[in-house]
C-alpha cells in the first residue's frame, strides 16, 4: 500500500484516530521515506484494543513480549504493545511514529527484513542535517522545472510569454507568499517545518537588491524543503506541494 491507499484504508475502517498510533513501515510510507508497505501496524490503547476485538472480525497473529497481536482482514495489525513508548507526531490527522522512533523500534527488533528500512531511515535523517543552502540549490532546480512543465502544458505560448508568466511563481516574493500560505494552513509536517526554519535562519552574506532579506530567506526555505524531498526521491510529496502552489 502506498500513502494514499493507507489513508483510504484508515478512513474505510473509520478508526478513532485519538486511540492509536501508526507504527513501523506504514509510518515510513506516510512520511515519504518508503514507497509502500504490505499492511498497517497500529499500537492501541487497552480500551480500544477491546473495542476492535468486539466490533471487527479479528484473527490472532502472534505474541510479542506478552502482548497479543491481532489482524483485521489481513490489513490492519493491532496490539497494545508500544502504545505508551512513543510520542509520535501528527500527520494527515493521525498520530504517527517519527522516523527516529521507527529506527529505534526496528533496531530493537533486529529482523533481517528491517535492514532495508533502517538504511532508508538513516539516509533520511542524514539528509535532514545537510547544508541548507546545498538543499536550496537543488530545490531551486526542482521548483523551476516543475513550473516550466506546468506552464508549457497550459498552452502553446511564446517563450517570452512563458517567462513573464513564470515570474508569478518563481520570484522570491511569490515563493515567500506560497510558503506563508502553507504554514498558515498547517500544510507542512514538523520535519518539513524544521528544514524550512534551518534554511531561513542560515546566515546569508548577500541577496538580490530588489528583494528584502526576510522574503529572500523564506524563498530559500521553500527551495531547501524541495531539495530535501528531491534528495529523498519523494516525488509524491513534491507533487503535493507544487500542486498546492499552482492551485491544482
Amino acid at each position: 500500500m502506498n500513502k494514499e491507499e493507507i489513508l483510504n484504508k484508515l478512513k474505510e475502517y473509520n478508526l478513532d484516530s485519538h486511540k492509536f498510533i501508526i507504527i513501523g513501515s506504514a509510518a515510513l510510507v506516510l512520511k515519504g521515506i518508503k514507497e509502500a508497505c504490505h499492511d498497517i501496524d497500529i499500537a492501541v490503547t487497552k480500551e480500544y484494543n477491546d473495542f476492535l476485538l468486539n466490533n471487527f472480525k479479528c484473527d490472532f497473529e502472534r505474541e510479542i513480549e506478552g502482548h497479543k497481536v491481532y489482524i483485521i482482514d489481513d490489513i490492519i495489525n493491532f496490539s497494545t504493545h508500544y502504545y505508551n513508548e512513543f510520542k509520535g507526531e501528527m500527520l494527515e490527522g493521525y498520530l504517527v511514529q517519527t522516523p527516529s522512533e521507527v529506527l529505534e523500534l526496528k533496531r530493537n527488533l533486529n529482523r533481517e527484513k528491517d535492514q532495508k528500512d533502517i538504511e532508508l531511515i538513516l539516509k533520511y535523517l542524514n539528509n535532514l542535517n545537510m547544508n541548507s543552502l546545498a538543499l536550496a540549490y537543488l530545490g531551486d532546480a526542482t521548483y523551476e522545472l516543475y513550473i516550466r512543465k506546468y506552464l508549457t502544458k497550459k498552452g502553446n505560448y511564446k517563450v517570452k510569454d512563458l517567462q513573464t508568466m513564470a515570474v508569478d511563481y518563481v520570484s522570491a516574493k511569490a515563493q515567500s507568499n506560497f510558503l506563508d500560505k502553507m504554514i498558515e494552513n498547517n500544510f507542512l509536517t514538523e520535519d518539513e517545518l524544521d528544514i524550512v526554519k534551518r534554511a531561513r535562519n542560515h546566515k546569508v552574506l548577500s541577496h538580490p537588491k530588489n528583494t528584502s532579506i526576510i522574503v529572500y530567506k523564506k524563498a530559500t526555505g521553500l527551495e531547501a524543503l524541495l531539495g530535501f524531498l528531491e534528495l529523498n526521491n519523494n516525488k509524491q510529496r513534491i507533487n503535493e506541494i507544487m500542486k498546492y502552489i499552482v492551485g491544482d
